[in-house]
């Protein structure tokens, strides 16, 4: 585990004159497994951002084959959140198409 995160940092730093060009800088966090029917938190932003609103649609599918939507979430990033938003998603127990 502290190898990967090792890596991970290492590769974050490694981008930093990358990400610097990027304005705004569009973030998104997870975490790392999303736990079927248990509510999950995921965080957006818009960094850096003064222009309009931005609509964002956060999407769950299967993996590795990604052809399955699993949970969805829509939220409006504007001036009157800061371009922030925390997002509450939830992977439904049922399985994919059946109710």
């Amino acid at each position: 585990m502290q190898l990967d995160l090792l890596w991970i940092t290492a590769a974050l730093l490694a981008s930093g004159p990358v990400l610097t060009l990027c304005v705004p800088l569009n973030v998104m966090s997870a975490p790392n497994l999303l736990r079927v029917g248990t509510t999950e938190n995921v965080f957006v932003e818009a960094q850096d951002y003064t222009g309009g609103d931005i609509p964002v649609r956060v999407v769950v599918k299967n993996h590795p084959r990604k052809n399955i939507e699993l949970a969805s979430k829509q939220v409006l990033l504007s001036a009157n959140n800061n371009f922030q938003e925390l997002v509450d998603i939830k992977v439904s127990t049922a399985k994919p198409g059946t109710c």
